[in-house]
């Protein structure tokens, strides 16, 4: 796991300690590796050697995924490119381990040939909202909350449209809220979007102060970064 933090001076103990995020990378882990082992995984894994496979978040990104969701807790949850619902199932399922009962996750798909959400198990399903249509509308209309905690950018790859959906979204976000994107591999857009959240003074030392995220970070193909609204 790739950690983000301050690289011109070293946080004292007290700052580390009233860091939202303070544990968020040992319950990360604990979490990824819990899922991993679950019968779930085994389920939903055997979904990428079927027809349409090819298209779907691999089982470390999920499990990933999954345990950045049940760190953060979530109630309102949007996510684009849901495509067959791999990505949905994992964060319903974490909604559904911390008894999130209110939560609702809203999955944006663009096709409409796709069978949006066909992965997800029945028994989850009461809290995923299927909204169909181009991002680039919807973002116009009053479909979408205005208010979220948790956004996650799984559409086009694009450089220039993943930086699009990371600034509309971030904006939706509360404090504390975790932007996730999946493959963050395929170009700069997610380094160069967490590079302009990270302020530096006169002199190119860390200023948390000015900075507005909590903390950031990459595993797998998957980057995260949690907002600090100042």
């Amino acid at each position: 796991m790739l950690r983000g933090q301050p690289d011109d001076q070293r946080a004292n103990q007290s700052d580390v300690l009233a860091s939202p995020a303070y544990n968020l990378w040992e319950r990360v882990s604990h979490f990824a590796a819990e899922i991993q082992k679950s019968d779930f995984m085994a389920e939903m894994s055997g979904a990428l050697d079927r027809p349409g496979g090819h298209g779907l978040m691999g089982a470390l990104d999920c499990a990933t995924l999954y345990g950045l969701a049940r760190w953060q807790r979530p109630t309102v949850v949007v996510e684009t490119g849901g495509y067959l619902g791999m990505s949905s199932a994992f964060i319903l399922k974490a909604l559904d381990d911390e008894g999130l009962t209110n939560a609702k996750l809203y999955s944006l798909e663009m096709s409409k040939e796709c069978d949006h959400g066909a992965l997800i198990p029945a028994e989850l399903r009461q809290q995923f909202v299927p909204v169909k249509g181009r991002v680039e509308d919807l973002i116009k209309g009053d479909e979408l909350p205005s208010k979220i905690d948790m956004f996650l950018h799984d559409s086009s790859h694009r450089y220039r449209h993943m930086l699009w959906e990371f600034r509309q979204f971030w904006a939706r976000l509360r404090d504390r809220g975790l932007l996730v994107s999946h493959d963050v591999h395929y170009n700069a857009a997610f380094a160069e979007f967490v590079a302009k959240t990270h302020a530096r003074d006169k002199d190119g030392v860390f200023d948390a102060q000015r900075t507005t995220h909590h903390d950031w970070g990459r595993w797998g193909y998957i980057g995260f970064v949690i907002k600090k609204s100042n």
